[in-house]
């Protein structure tokens, strides 16, 4: 018979940092990544001409990729991280046995962790990032906020095939594969699956609709990936 220790979400948080995170490690790197990540973003901004540049159709690469590819690569590979010994030494038998019903939520939350903080870093630097252009106005948000569908989809998709595969170097190669196509194909090779939307000015180069597609669509796949990830087979 089954054990009811990890069937309340309250044990999940109240056994975390005793189980998934001892001592806090994984939350106190991630954190100095997003540190580093608002220290450059204060001395480093984009220019106040950003918008009438990319108005004007120009692929504004250098000053976008930091958003578009670099933090969703750390986001990433700390999710790599998170679930590494997970699979390194079989760990996730024993903590899915113990996960009662089809759909593992532990997983669920320990992926959600690392995207929040992620997600909510990168809108913070963002509009230190993006200030020249609007401190923290109503432009200032839609700058900062179109980058977050990158960090879930990359993410999610470490998760997903890490957890199908039951090989956390699976899982690195595939994004890593995925990774360098688009960046150096700027978005060209998956198109509408791409993450380069912003770099590769997808929404006054093409279309505002197609823009907006690509952000849904790759929102859409990341819910995909992350219920594939979950999904206890027994």
């Amino acid at each position: 018979m089954r054990t009811s220790i990890f069937k309340t979400d309250n044990v999940f948080f109240k056994h975390y940092f005793k189980i998934y995170d001892i001592r806090g490690f994984k939350l106190k790197i991630t954190a100095a990544l997003l540190l580093l990540l608002f220290v450059y973003s204060v001395f480093f901004p984009a220019p106040s001409n950003y918008l009438l540049s990319l108005r004007a159709k120009y692929l504004l690469i250098s000053f976008d990729r930091l958003y578009d590819y670099t933090v969703p690569l750390l986001a990433a590979l700390m999710t790599a991280f998170a679930f590494f010994n997970d699979y390194k030494n079989q760990t996730y038998r024993f903590l899915g046995y113990y996960h009662p019903g089809p759909f593992n939520r532990p997983m669920v939350y320990r992926w959600a962790i690392i995207v929040f903080l992620f997600c909510i870093g990168s809108f913070v630097s963002a509009g230190f990032y993006y200030r020249n252009v609007s401190f923290f106005g109503l432009t200032g948000f839609f700058l900062s906020v179109r980058f977050l569908p990158n960090i879930v989809f990359l993410s999610a998709l470490m998760l997903s095939i890490t957890a199908l595969t039951k090989n956390s170097y699976a899982g690195l190669f595939v994004t890593l594969v995925y990774y360098i196509l688009d960046l150096f194909s700027q978005g060209r090779f998956f198109k509408l699956f791409s993450m380069g939307a912003n770099a590769a000015n997808f929404y006054y180069a093409i279309s505002p609709e197609y823009y907006l597609f690509n952000r849904l669509l790759l929102c859409l796949a990341a819910g995909c990936f992350l219920g594939l990830a979950c999904y206890q087979r027994r």
